[in-house]
C-alpha cells in the first residue's frame, strides 16, 4: 500500500514539472519551449515574461506554435480587434478561441499588428495660465494687470500653438497701456524633425495706433530639441502684413518671418523660454518688426509657480508719433496643466 502511494505521488510530482500550470508556451522552429506569460507583441517581436528572468523578445518569425491560458487582445491589421485565448493549427495560423459571440477565428500570423498593445492615452492640451496684478495709491494712482496663456497640442504626426497676451494699465485715472496678442500655429511634421507650418498673429494696441496688426503665412521649421529637459526649434517663411490704423493710412505688404523657441529645465523648480520672431518687410529691407517674449519661472508648490516676463516690440518705422520700442515686464502667478 505505501508503495502504491509513493508511485501516485511520484507521477503527480513528475506531471506537475513537466506541465507547467497557467502558463502560456511558445515553441520556436528549432523546437526551444518557453513558458511563461505573453505580454505583447509588434509586428516583429513578441516578449514573454518567464518568472525566473528578464523578459524575452522573440523573433514573430521563429514562432511555430503558441498557446495561452489567458485571454489575449489580438489586433489585425485591418483594425479589426478579437480577444480570446490563443493557439495555433498545423499551418501556423493563430486561433483565436470562440467568445460569447464568435466561433474560433483563425488568423494568418502576417495579418496581426499587435497583441496586447498598450494602452494610446487621448491626445490633451498641455500649457499655463498666468496672471499679475498692480494696484498702487497715494502720491500715484496706479493700477496694471495682465493675463497670458499659451498650450500645445502635439501627437506624432502635428502640432497646435496657442499663444495670449492682454496688457493694462492706469495711472491717475488714465489708461497708459491697452495691448492685446494672439498668435495660432499649426506645424505638420514631414521627417521626425522637419516640419511645414502655417500661422496667424494678430495685435492690438491702443497707444500704437492699432485697431488690429494681421500676420498670416506659411513657412518651414526645424526642431532641434524636444525632450523633458530642452526644446529649440527654427522657423522660415514668408508672411502677409495688413496693418489697420486708428488715424494713420492702413496699409498691408510682404515680409518674411524668422522666429526660434527655446525652453530649458535648468532644475526641477526653474524654468527659462524664450520666443524670438523678426519680419523684414520684402520690399524694404530697412523696415522691420521684432516680438521677444522671455520668461523666467520659479516653482512654488503643485502645478503653481512665481513667472517673471519680459516682452520687447520693435518696429523701425512705427507712425510718426509712437515710439520705436517697447518694453514690458510683468511678473505673475502661472498655473500650469497637463
Amino acid at each position: 500500500m505505501k508503495k502504491a502511494v509513493c508511485l501516485i505521488i511520484g507521477i503527480f510530482v513528475f506531471i506537475s514539472y513537466s506541465f507547467p500550470a497557467h502558463a502560456d508556451e511558445i515553441i520556436l522552429d528549432n523546437g526551444d519551449r518557453i513558458s511563461g506569460t505573453v505580454i505583447n507583441a509588434n509586428e516583429v517581436r513578441l516578449t514573454i515574461e518567464t518568472g525566473y528572468s528578464d523578459p524575452v523578445s522573440i523573433q514573430r518569425s521563429k514562432i511555430k506554435r503558441l498557446n495561452t491560458v489567458n485571454p489575449v487582445s489580438v489586433h489585425l491589421l485591418s483594425g479589426e480587434i478579437l480577444k480570446g485565448r490563443l493557439s495555433t493549427d498545423a499551418g501556423g495560423s493563430i486561433i483565436v478561441q470562440s467568445s460569447a459571440d464568435r466561433a474560433d477565428t483563425a488568423v494568418a500570423w502576417e495579418n496581426v499588428s499587435a497583441l496586447n498593445p498598450p494602452a494610446i492615452e487621448p491626445v490633451k492640451w498641455k500649457g499655463s495660465i498666468a496672471a499679475g496684478a498692480n494696484l498702487q495709491s497715494g502720491n500715484t494712482s496706479r493700477t496694471a494687470g495682465s493675463l497670458s496663456a499659451d498650450g500645445t497640442r502635439k501627437t506624432d504626426q502635428d502640432r497646435y500653438n496657442l499663444r495670449f497676451q492682454f496688457n493694462y494699465a492706469e495711472e491717475d485715472g488714465e489708461k497708459t497701456v491697452r495691448n492685446t496678442y494672439g498668435a495660432l500655429k499649426y506645424d505638420y511634421f514631414l521627417t521626425e524633425k522637419l516640419y511645414s507650418y502655417l500661422s496667424i498673429e494678430l495685435l492690438s494696441d491702443e497707444f500704437k495706433d492699432l485697431n488690429l496688426r494681421t500676420i498670416v503665412g506659411p513657412g518651414i521649421g526645424y526642431q532641434y530639441w524636444d525632450d523633458s529637459v530642452k526644446f529649440l526649434n527654427f522657423e522660415a517663411g514668408l508672411a502677409y502684413f495688413s496693418e489697420d490704423l486708428d488715424e494713420g493710412v492702413d496699409d498691408q505688404w510682404l515680409s518674411c518671418r524668422f522666429a526660434s523657441t527655446f525652453k530649458w529645465n535648468i532644475t526641477d523648480s526653474v524654468s527659462f523660454s524664450d520666443y524670438f520672431a523678426i519680419y523684414p518687410n520684402c520690399e524694404d529691407f530697412d523696415k522691420y518688426q521684432i516680438r521677444n517674449e522671455a520668461g523666467l519661472n520659479v516653482a512654488l508648490a503643485s502645478d503653481w509657480s512665481l513667472k517673471l516676463t519680459n516682452i520687447i516690440e520693435h518696429d523701425s518705422k512705427p507712425p510718426v508719433t509712437v515710439e520705436k520700442t517697447d518694453v514690458y515686464w510683468v511678473l505673475g502667478l502661472q498655473y500650469s496643466f497637463y
